[in-house]
């Protein structure tokens, strides 16, 4: 079978096309044929070396979601069963960017029939950091105003429809350029900031007359979070879940934090307790489900030009997400 493997942190170009041995199925799990894999953030981090997580000794296999089909028998899932995973870091013969996948049995949910595979392939990761930042972390209230910058982003559009959905009053979010914006609003995303127009800061005072948020759910860092600092109502609190835009963050502790007691929390899917993970999928597979929540997919490239399609992600500032997509072989 064909994998993508790294041998070597660095660029994009240590994402080699390699031939492996198909795994073979063993007691209490299953072998997965791959249909789709979603590219994410932390995918380019492990690459770079700046983050380990799961099986990350290399030569390692990157991607933590996707779909695929059944194709081994001995379990209750028939063969040909649809499935997508809710997690796979963790698993015993690498991530997703690969042609088969043996996993554990319960970590992989069949599908409804008439789903998308590309969808569910899109799901997990954002949605699910979603939630959590917004509902544990964030303690989101129904009737709250939300602040999350980044629409085009995979978690900021995940929160923007999460928080509309979960009964909030607002949800704030920004675009890069007036295209962006533009797009959003014809996804009926009414509340963006085109930061080519005017400050996430001016834009957040103008939109809420001057009263500001209650919840931020901030992948950027940087000025972006010192503006939604800056925007947060009295006791209000900001999650930060990545630093795409800057990893400094330069705080005055007076001003930013203490003068109108604001909580500052990091999260990041890996260290949450497997409860609140497991209740975040489950519902956020849920909504999925009844169509109450979306997906937004960007665009798909096969599985042979991974270089060029994690470049597009990290460069290319796709509004959606980026997927690997699996030739029937």
């Amino acid at each position: 079978m064909r994998a993508i493997q790294v041998f070597a942190y660095g660029d994009y170009d240590q994402l080699q096309l390699v031939d492996l041995p198909q795994p073979r199925p063993v007691e209490g799990h299953i072998l997965v044929k791959m249909t789709a894999a979603a590219i994410n953030p932390l995918d380019n981090l492990i690459r770079l070396g700046r983050v380990t997580i799961g099986k990350s000794k290399l030569p390692l296999i990157l991607g933590n979601e996707g779909t695929g089909l059944v194709a081994s028998e001995g379990s209750d899932l028939p063969l040909g069963t649809r499935v997508m995973f809710r997690e796979a870091y963790h698993l015993p013969c690498g991530g997703t960017w690969q042609e088969f996948v043996l996993t554990p049995r319960d970590l992989v949910v069949p599908l409804p029939d008439g789903s998308s595979d590309l969808e569910a392939a899109a799901l997990r990761t954002a949605y699910v950091t979603a939630y959590m930042a917004l509902l544990h972390r964030g303690q989101f209230q129904p009737g709250q105003v939300i602040f999350a910058p980044a629409v085009g982003s995979s978690v900021g559009n995940a929160v923007i429809q999460l928080g509309h959905t979960l009964g909030a009053e607002r949800v704030i979010s920004t675009a890069g350029s007036s295209a962006k914006a533009q797009r959003a609003r014809e996804l009926g995303y009414k509340d963006v900031i085109d930061l080519t127009q005017e400050s996430a800061r001016d834009g957040i005072a103008r939109i809420t007359g001057g009263t500001g948020v209650d919840v931020i759910v901030d992948g950027l860092g940087g000025d972006i979070t010192i503006q939604g600092l800056a925007s947060l109502k009295r006791g209000g609190t900001l999650v930060l879940v990545g630093d795409s835009a800057s990893p400094e963050l330069h705080l005055h502790i007076v001003r930013d934090l203490l003068a109108n007691a604001v909580r500052l929390v990091g999260h990041r899917n890996a260290l949450a307790p497997q409860g609140m993970a497991d209740e975040a999928f489950s519902a956020c597979f849920a909504l999925w489900v009844q169509g109450r929540i979306k997906p937004i997919v960007a665009r798909t490239f096969p599985m042979e030009q991974a270089c060029e399609a994690q470049r597009f992600q990290v460069e290319g500032r796709p509004f959606g997400k980026v997927l690997l997509t699996f030739a029937t072989r």
